[in-house]
């Protein structure tokens, strides 16, 4: 199964927030022993970047990054990705570049934290709590 991860999953993990950390560790578990094909978008690794480097450092960011890539997978963002999220009914622009780059990966499911967000995608949209109960356990 393909599954891409909104960034706010990856932080969850990252961050250890304590409401959120146990099921993004499952899903993170999932990519790292080949249960699940996870990705995220190209345009995600930028923002955790920022954001890590902003919360930590900059060697705690690119170690991140680099680590993540050795089991995690980059939805590719093009020129038609973007044409399709102009002209979507998405209300943010950025979900919906994630979602039509999920969708050109031949992706199944978007998990999120904001399953709103992405009710205009054609895919299947569950939060983590709700894919680890109905995938993982």
């Amino acid at each position: 199964m393909k599954v891409l991860l909104d960034t706010n999953i990856v932080l969850d993990y990252l961050l250890k927030r304590p409401q959120f950390f146990e099921p993004a560790r499952t899903i993170f578990m999932g990519a790292y022993d080949g249960t699940i094909t996870a990705f995220i978008s190209a345009s995600a690794v930028t923002d955790i970047y920022y954001l890590i480097s902003r919360a930590k450092n900059n060697d705690t960011a690119l170690s991140f990054i680099k680590d993540l890539t050795h089991f995690i997978d980059v939805a590719d963002i093009d020129k038609s990705v973007i044409l399709k999220a102009l002209h979507s009914k998405f209300s943010d622009f950025e979900d919906a570049v994630q979602n039509f780059a999920a969708q050109k990966s031949g992706i199944s499911h978007i998990i999120t934290r904001n399953e709103d967000d992405f009710k205009n995608s054609e895919l299947k949209v569950l939060s983590s709590y709700r894919f680890v109960k109905k995938f993982m356990e």
